[in-house]
């Protein structure tokens, strides 16, 4: 995330005249992928406080497919 972050903000630093409109450019931009970050990891931390029978069963029936859902907006597509 901080590497993403340094990214939007340089890319919003260079396009705009003042840094407050640069700032809330980058606000704009970031909020979006932060908020699915934050929702992500709740997701998560819900699965690892299962019983583990009942984690490793779901992961090995579905596993593959969980994680590809996942990130699915991650990967670039063709």
């Amino acid at each position: 995330m901080a590497l993403e972050d340094a990214v939007v903000l340089f890319e919003v630093l260079q396009s705009t005249e003042t840094v407050e409109v640069a700032l809330d450019r980058y606000a704009a931009r970031r909020r979006p992928r932060a908020s699915w970050v934050q929702e992500q990891s709740r997701i998560a931390a819900k699965a690892w406080v299962l019983p583990p029978a009942v984690r490793n069963a779901a992961l090995r029936e579905r596993g593959d497919q969980l994680l590809r859902d996942r990130y699915h907006p991650l990967i670039p597509m063709p």
